[in-house]
């Protein structure tokens, strides 16, 4: 530094002391930036988390709801099969009334047929 005029070395000074500065602030800057950017990134996956846990929890909601309308319309067909079989065992009887009327004309038809060929 004996080369370097009096008068330049606190210019120096000032250049080094304006650098430093500089070199401070950018690195303040950089770190501010980064704790942004890892703060934003969190934010930004639970985000994503919260809209995956909402879209699941809706799509459960649709099933549940389409669960119960089966269930409801099975519940429907169980009642409709219900009434169908009592009513089918309310007509059983009547049914096997006509069969044994039917059998009872046949046989006596069937006599009478038979009485029929005898004379000859």
């Amino acid at each position: 530094m004996s080369d370097i005029p009096l008068q330049t070395q606190p210019e120096a000074k000032k250049s080094i002391k304006g650098v430093v500065i500089l070199t401070v602030l950018a690195t303040l800057v950089a770190v501010f930036i980064f704790e942004k950017l890892l703060v934003l990134s969190p934010k930004s996956e639970y985000q994503a988390r919260a809209k995956r846990s909402e879209a699941l929890l809706a799509a459960q909601e649709q099933r549940s709801k389409a669960y119960q309308e089966y269930y409801e319309g099975v519940q429907e067909d169980h009642k409709r099969f219900q009434k169908l079989l009592s009513q089918q065992e309310q007509d059983s009887p009547r049914f096997q009334k006509i069969l044994d009327t039917w059998e009872r004309q046949q046989r006596e038809y069937q006599t009478y047929l038979d009485s029929l060929k005898r004379p000859q």
